[in-house]
């Protein structure tokens, strides 16, 4: 599903106080009082539910625009629990809805540059998919599995940033977030208009799984224009990133391979399996030989692992990756929860 999207349209409007999306500027001058630079604030419009995204009139690569950012599938239906993977039909319907809200007509030529995509630059994309664990309590063991037996290629263990794993905290370039809808909607609650649909229960037993791509890794990956997305390039894309979480199997070492190991990595292995932090315990050069030894038995001593009393409630790996992936369920198509973009861009 398409979650957060930063982008740039071209539409021919008036500027400055004279624009629909007008909010006030930023301002900077010399200390001789002359103007060095000014820039348009966002202005914040309100979609279904009183979601909003902020639009700003501005000049990209010499050409006259809108920047718009926002959660485009929560400004159409209201929430983001599920939702359309096609960027380029929501993109599509969004503009083509921001217009119809300020009363601005496009160009023919205009609607056909956004269609094709070639005039869309992107500067984020968030692209999330879920997994149905079932209920809260599985999604809770899931995402304590991950911190105690995960690691991001090249960027390491994830990071609790309030109730998300975070891998790849603070980079410039992508990350990936792990949490429970569940909770998420507990403190954000839906709009009182989808109360009466089953959707917080059905966000109860969902795992999301978000990858944030930012205009760097947007360039190199070669999707910083729109034209560059299919209907099935989220879905691909999100794969891809995922592919890079590199998951332990220790949990699943047999007992025959166990016995296998020599007496000095059974000791090393049993502390490891305890929940001690190893780097810690011993000598670097040490350490990584001790690493070396036991990665020949699909073991990775440099994830750490859970505390003995934590791992009761850890369920095995796996069941993340294997779980059911999450459909939009039948009782929402056809009714405000489902905004299908495909259908309604113009």
């Amino acid at each position: 599903m398409i979650d957060w999207v930063d982008f740039f349209v071209p539409l021919n409007h008036d500027h400055g106080q004279g624009s629909p999306f007008y909010a006030g500027e930023i301002m900077s001058t010399t200390p001789d009082g002359e103007l060095d630079w000014g820039i348009y604030k966002r202005m914040e419009m309100e979609g279904s539910y009183s979601t909003k995204v902020q639009i700003r009139s501005t000049i990209h690569d010499h050409r006259p625009g809108i920047r718009v950012s926002g959660n485009l599938v929560k400004w159409h239906q209201g929430h983001n629990v599920f939702g359309s993977n096609d960027l380029r039909a929501i993109i599509l319907a969004s503009v083509s809805r921001i217009c119809d809200i300020a009363g601005i007509k496009p160009s023919i030529a205009e609607i056909s540059a956004w269609a094709s995509g070639y005039a869309v630059d992107l500067f984020r994309v968030d692209v999330t998919e879920s997994q149905d664990l079932g209920n809260r309590q599985r999604v809770q063991a899931a995402l304590r599995a991950l911190d105690a037996s995960a690691h991001l290629k090249m960027r390491g263990r994830g990071t609790y940033y309030g109730d998300s794993l975070l891998f790849g905290k603070g980079s410039r370039r992508w990350s990936l977030t792990a949490y429970a809808k569940g909770p998420e909607i507990d403190k954000h609650p839906l709009p009182s208009g989808l109360s009466e649909y089953p959707l917080k229960a059905h966000a109860d037993g969902l795992l999301r799984l978000e990858v944030r791509m930012l205009s760097m890794h947007l360039k190199k990956l070669g999707l910083a224009s729109l034209e560059r997305w299919s209907e099935n390039t989220a879905s691909e894309v999100h794969q891809m990133h995922l592919s890079t979480l590199e998951i332990s199997d220790s949990n699943m070492i047999d007992t025959t391979a166990l016995d296998a190991l020599p007496a000095r990595l059974k000791a090393v292995y049993q502390l490891w399996k305890e929940g001690h932090d190893l780097r810690e315990l011993y000598p670097r050069p040490t350490f990584y030989r001790h690493r070396a030894a036991l990665l020949a038995h699909g073991i990775d001593i440099a994830v750490k692992q859970a505390r003995r009393e934590e791992s009761s409630n850890v369920i095995p790996l796996k069941v993340v990756l294997v779980a059911k992936p999450a459909t939009i369920p039948d009782w929402a198509i056809g009714t405000p929860l489902y905004f299908n973009p495909s259908l309604r861009a113009a």
